[in-house]
């Protein structure tokens, strides 16, 4: 298994998963908006898009915009993560496998002078989350790397 950022070429299954997990696997009418936003983002950076490649093929994904906000004590550089659109196959899943990749992209984020991630959570992935660290605030779950 390569664990590894996205590219271009991963932006058809990347617009399935998002598909997937919005419950409209079937409709394509925001396939073209998914593409744009998905290479624009890309190619910009306020995107970074980890995936598990298992032989050519993408299984699992999460992303994160990035964004900067103002300055804070325990974030100098203001640069914030928001996680979003983790999903794993489901004959991949239960192998740990969006646990490394949440922990390869925090490495690689925090290489890029990111020192917060934020992320909204179902209740059934909340124990992953909090066994990478993550802390569950009012609002929404983060973490401090």
């Amino acid at each position: 298994m390569l664990f590894r950022k996205a590219i271009t070429a991963d932006i058809p299954q990347l617009i399935k998963f998002r598909k997937i997990l919005l419950g409209h696997e079937d409709n394509s009418s925001m396939d073209e908006t998914f593409r744009n936003y998905f290479d624009s983002s890309l190619s910009d950076k306020s995107l970074v898009v980890w995936v598990a490649d298992d032989d050519g093929v993408v299984v699992s994904s999460v992303c994160f915009c990035l964004c900067r906000l103002a300055p804070r004590f325990d974030n100098p550089s203001g640069l914030v993560a928001y996680m979003t659109t983790v999903f794993t196959i489901p004959n991949y899943r239960r192998q740990g496998m969006a646990s490394k990749l949440v922990r390869e992209a925090i490495d690689d984020l925090k290489s890029q002078g990111i020192r917060k991630i934020l992320l909204h959570s179902s209740d059934m992935a909340k124990p992953v989350y909090e066994s990478l660290g993550f802390i569950e605030g009012k609002n929404y779950m983060s973490i401090n790397i």
